[in-house]
C-alpha cells in the first residue's frame, strides 16, 4: 500500500502508545480513522489530538476480549465511514507469572485479548477488506513471539500464536491472489505503558529480590511493581511515535514481516543464529542496549 491518502484504517488500542501514534501518522497521511479502546478516558484524548487533521474520526468503545463486541465493530464503523480499508489490531496487554503460579483467569483474560482479539477482529473485518481494490490487516505480534524468556508464558503463547495466524493468513491470502496484504508487526522494547497497566489489573508477578534470575529488561533495578512498569516505559530504547512510523514505513514498502527497534534485530538475530543457546546471550544485547540507549528518531 503505497498512500493512505482517504483510506479508512480502524485502529484497536487507540487510546495510548502505537495505537496512537499510528492514528496520529496516519492522519497526517490523510487517512480516516476509527479508533477502538477499552478506556473512555484515553480514547477521547486520541480523538482531541486528531482534531487538527482535516480527516473522519469515529470512537468506539471496545473490549476486544469480548467476541460479540468485536465483530459488531465492523458494522459501526462502516455506518460512519462508508468503508474498510485497513485494520489495525494492535491492542494488547503486559502480564508477568511463572507457569505454575498463573490461574485460569489470567489465561483466559491474557489470551482473550492478546490471541482471540487478534482473531476475531482479523475475521470480522476480512470479508469487507476484500471488497477493497487494496487493503490491509496489521497484527500486533512481539519479539516474544520469536523467541522465549521465563515467567511470560501467557505473552508468549499469545505473541507466538498471533505470528503463526498471521503468517498463515498471509499464504491464504496470496494463494487466492486477494487484494488484502497482510503484515506481522514484531516489535522489541517500546516506551509504551504496556506494562504499566498490567501492573495496574495486578497481572505482574513482582519480586524486586529476584530481577537477577533472568534478562533485566529495564535497564536497573524496581524496588515496585508500579516503579518496574513506569522503567519499562521510561528506559525503552525507542518511543511510541517513532515505532508507529517504522511500521507504516514498512507497509509502505510492503515488507510482511516488520521488526520494530534494534533490539528486536538483535534479538531475531541470535535466535536464528543460537537456537538452543540464545537465552544466554540475552544479557549481552541488554549490555550493548545500556551503551547505546536509544535508537535514532525516525522522520517520516
Amino acid at each position: 500500500m503505497k498512500d493512505f491518502k482517504n483510506k479508512v484504517a480502524v485502529i484497536t488500542g487507540a487510546g495510548s502508545g502505537m495505537g496512537r501514534e499510528l492514528a496520529i501518522e496516519l492522519a497526517k497521511s490523510g487517512a480516516n480513522i476509527a479508533l477502538a479502546e477499552i478506556d473512555e478516558t484515553t480514547l477521547d484524548e486520541t480523538a482531541e489530538l486528531l482534531k487538527k487533521y482535516n480527516v473522519g474520526v469515529s470512537k468506539h468503545i471496545l473490549d476486544v476480549g469480548n467476541k460479540e463486541e468485536v465483530y459488531n465493530l465492523p458494522d459501526k464503523v462502516i455506518e460512519e465511514h462508508g468503508s474498510v480499508d485497513m485494520v489495525f489490531n494492535n491492542a494488547g496487554v503486559g502480564l508477568a507469572s511463572s507457569v505454575e503460579d498463573s490461574t485460569d483467569e489470567d489465561w483466559e483474560w491474557g489470551l482473550g485479548i492478546l490471541l482471540h482479539g487478534v482473531i476475531n477482529g482479523t475475521r470480522a473485518f476480512l470479508p469487507h477488506l476484500k471488497k477493497r481494490p487494496e487493503a490491509a490487516i496489521v497484527n500486533t505480534s512481539s519479539i516474544f513471539g520469536l523467541l522465549s524468556v521465563p515467567n511470560q508464558s501467557i505473552y508468549h503463547v499469545g505473541k507466538y500464536g498471533v505470528r503463526g495466524f498471521t503468517e498463515s493468513l498471509a499464504l491464504e491470502m496470496k494463494m487466492e491472489k486477494s487484494n488484502v496484504e497482510v503484515y506481522s508487526v514484531h516489535p522489541g522494547h517500546i516506551g509504551t505503558n504496556i506494562a504499566n497497566i498490567g501492573a495496574r489489573n495486578g497481572k505482574f508477578e513482582f519480586d524486586p529480590e529476584k530481577q537477577d534470575d533472568g534478562p533485566n529488561i529495564f535497564g536497573s533495578k524496581a524496588k515496585t511493581v508500579e516503579e518496574a512498569g513506569q522503567l519499562f516505559k521510561d528506559k525503552a530504547p525507542i518511543n511510541a511515535n517513532t515505532a508507529a512510523k517504522i511500521i507504516l514505513k514498512n507497509i509502505k514498502k510492503k515488507n510482511k514481516r516488520i521488526l520494530v527497534g534494534s533490539d528486536a534485530y538483535a534479538y531475531d538475530l541470535i535466535q536464528r543464529i543460537f537456537p538452543k543457546w540464545y537465552i544466554y546471550l540475552l544479557p549481552f544485547v541488554f549490555l550493548i542496549r545500556r551503551l547505546f540507549p536509544k535508537d535514532k528518531p525516525l522522520n517520516r
